[in-house]
């Protein structure tokens, strides 16, 4: 004959709890993770719960942040849910998290650490709050299957690597705050197909766009002035281009093996990098 009352007992002997550095947390028999408190969580307390048996996260208000390494590694983590405490996610905090598919962050948020959902494999859409106004460099690389992503408007760069190897990403739209691509911020994100640049990005990074292989046109604001080296190399499908006036200088390899694009017009006194542009491709001095 079944006895709840046993039955409750054996699931919270199963229940596993303890504290670190001023936080409380317990682990239940589903693999929820649950943190309280008023302190930060990183992943310089170590993990005491056992990052294997995480499937799910939710950190009750009142915790002050989610830090360095905070979650590193919690390969079979699915979800997180972040409070309105959290101001701040650290660098690698959810690094290499595969099974990560779904992350509400809090509108208190204004930072996005480096590295910190890189390796999230099965992360598919992202909003990232309106108050973050930096995100770090290889924030989100390697996230192969997000389709979507919505960026903020105070965001002032993408840094390095921010967006590399999005394979799945199809769109993107960078907010007019935006000033800078960084390095390879973009490259390899082999399904990319519209990029809207606003007014007042400056500079394209080296390598930002490389191999993004369907890409069908890119049109730079009038506020560029350089482009990086091989900025845009190995973008097959790039057919059209518009150089504003403005640019003074086109990198080395910048648009390399865009086997489609047939006529480029420049500035005249742009400079143009060592095969900035394949032979085939007709430059107009203007």
């Amino acid at each position: 004959m079944d006895n709840p009352q046993l039955k409750l007992f054996q699931r919270m002997r199963k229940t596993a709890s303890g504290t670190a550095e001023g936080l409380s947390w317990t682990l239940d028999t589903s693999g929820t993770l649950t943190l309280s408190g008023t302190g930060a969580v990183d992943g310089m307390i170590g993990a005491p719960w056992g990052p294997e048996k995480v499937t799910s996260l939710i950190v009750r208000e009142g915790v002050s942040g989610v830090g360095l390494l905070a979650f590193y590694g919690h390969k079979n983590l699915k979800s997180a849910r972040i409070p309105a405490s959290v101001t701040q996610i650290g660098g690698c905090a959810f690094q290499d998290c595969p099974a990560l598919e779904r992350v509400e962050l809090p509108d208190s948020l204004t930072f996005i650490g480096g590295s910190a959902f890189q390796g999230c494999t099965a992360l598919k859409d992202l909003r990232i709050p309106p108050g973050v106004t930096q995100i770090g460099g290889w924030a989100f690389r390697d996230c192969h299957s997000l389709t979507g992503v919505e960026l903020p408007r105070g965001l002032t760069e993408i840094g390095d690597f921010t967006f590399a190897f999005c394979k799945a990403l199809s769109e993107i739209r960078l907010p007019d705050t935006v000033t800078a691509v960084g390095n390879s911020a973009f490259a390899f994100c082999e399904n990319l197909e519209r990029v809207q640049l606003p007014e007042g990005v400056s500079e394209i990074g080296d390598f930002a766009f490389q191999f993004c292989k369907n890409l069908p046109e890119i049109r730079l604001p009038d506020s560029v002035v350089s482009i990086g080296e091989f900025a845009f190399q190995f973008c097959e499908r790039l057919s059209y281009v518009a150089i504003p006036d403005g640019v003074a200088k086109v990198g080395d390899w910048a648009f390399m093996k865009c086997t489609n694009l047939k006529r480029v017009s420049v500035p005249a006194g742009a400079d143009i990098g060592m095969g900035a542009f394949d032979r085939p491709t007709a430059l107009v001095r203007r």
